[in-house]
């Protein structure tokens, strides 16, 4: 059977599209967008050093020299001088410290290079409260600070108590910093949540954002990957209980439920969890083994 041909093709025109400026009455509008009228620039124009944790044995940190600082230097120490000496961080641990700059228990140097302005800092203690000094070392090994970082406490490589686990969206961030009677698309705004972004977003995300620029490690080294396990442990008992996990008290909800985090290292891991009444009269005892091993 032949089908009769076509004798004649329409052409369905479209009709054209009309681009509404204004969003009808009724549809639902969000109270703000951030603006793309603002750009992050390279730098602020200030001086200083922030230093934030990452895990039990690894800081971050980045800075920014302002011009300003640098003729200043260059006024005390000579413009060859600066030139000539190393730029450095100072680690200091300063636990449980008064700091005065001198009275660290220990600290150490790392050489930056010249255009770094955020670096990757291992350090070999957990649980431990540090500081960095940004400065220059001449070549007879004097020292010139030239900006403080803040404190930060690095968390403990065990059993960390965490009672209920919360997480921030950036969009909670921007929600949470913008003060009272400033527009979400200022230039200090956005700068106060780009900051805020780079720290939640991870180590590869850093890299994307334009303030901190480029991450680089404490110590060069080619192409490089590190991963951290973590498990949470989480249960329930009597409210007026006493409970441990590898002999480390654990405070409970007060309808007797509990969770903790485990920083995983490699090997075996052998975790008690234990129970005991108000009156010391019944003890129960739970225990988890788990083993990891990294290739």
């Amino acid at each position: 059977m032949v089908s009769e041909p076509i004798s004649e093709l329409k052409v369905i025109e479209t009709p054209e599209l009309t681009l509404v400026q204004e969003p009808p009455q009724g549809v639902f509008q969000p109270a703000y967008q951030l603006s793309t009228e603002y750009e992050l620039p390279p730098g602020y124009g200030e001086t200083r050093i922030v230093l934030q944790v990452r895990d039990p044995y690894w800081l971050h940190a980045y800075w920014e020299i302002a011009r300003e600082t640098l003729v200043e230097l260059e006024s005390k120490l000579g413009p060859s001088s600066v030139l000539a000496a190393q730029k450095i961080l100072r680690v200091h641990d300063i636990t449980n410290l008064e700091f005065d700059g001198t009275n660290s228990w220990y600290s150490f140097d790392i050489p930056v290079t010249e255009h770094a302005n955020n670096w990757y800092i291992n350090v070999e203690r957990a649980n431990r409260s540090y500081c960095v000094d940004l400065g220059l070392k001449s070549q007879d090994g004097s020292f010139v600070l030239i900006t403080r970082s803040n404190v930060v406490k690095t968390p403990r490589d065990g059993v960390s108590e965490v009672i209920d686990e919360e997480w921030m969206t950036i969009e909670g961030i921007e929600r949470a910093v913008q003060p009272a009677g400033r527009g979400p698309s200022s230039p200090e705004f956005v700068r106060e949540v780009s900051e805020k972004r780079e720290f939640l977003m991870g180590s590869e995300a850093i890299t994307s954002i334009s303030s901190p620029g480029r991450a680089m490690l404490a110590a060069p080294r080619g192409f490089w990957l590190k991963a951290d396990v973590e498990i949470i442990v989480h249960g329930a008992t009597d409210p007026t209980a006493r409970v441990t996990i590898q002999g480390v008290p654990v405070k409970l909800r007060p309808d007797g439920s509990f969770s903790v985090r485990f920083t995983l290292p490699d090997g075996t891991q052998v975790i008690p969890i234990e129970a005991r009444s108000a009156d010391g009269a019944e003890v129960r005892t739970i225990t988890t083994t788990i083993s990891r091993k990294t290739d």
